[in-house]
């Protein structure tokens, strides 16, 4: 039985992806879709956006319109079956187009979040729990 090498050129591309993968979850990511606020300082203007996935130093999520350029934002969400409001500050390090609808995908780093609302991602994201109080 025969088998084929993985070409160099090959190898090589996907070191590459490997190593972007890496630096762009640095940490264990969880998916889940919640409903949640993208704003910027000052609480205006307010952004309708989805939670995709979540860990302990970053989000991703959906918004239906382009954000303007700002250093920094918050987005505000709750944990699925929790009553708690956890909101976090963050700087945008990844944004690109999605669809046909003008959809974007945004990724951030979480610069300041409450330790107890930390508490609470790395608890979903080990966890999966879903009754956080």
């Amino acid at each position: 039985m025969l088998y084929a090498r993985p070409s160099r050129a090959s190898t090589h591309r996907r070191n590459v992806v490997e190593q972007i993968t890496e630096q762009r979850r640095a940490h264990i990511r969880r998916l889940l879709q919640i409903e949640a606020s993208v704003f910027a300082e000052g609480g205006q203007p307010v952004w309708a956006a989805q939670v995709i996935d979540i860990a302990r130093m970053g989000v991703g999520f959906i918004l239906a319109e382009k954000l303007p350029e700002r250093p920094r934002y918050w987005i505000r969400f709750r944990f699925p079956d929790s009553p708690i409001v956890d909101e976090a500050e963050m700087i945008i390090v990844y944004s690109r187009p999605i669809g046909s609808k003008g959809r974007y995908h945004y990724g951030g780093r979480i610069l300041h979040v409450s330790q107890e609302c930390r508490e609470r991602i790395v608890e979903y994201v080990t966890r999966g729990n879903r009754y956080m109080t």
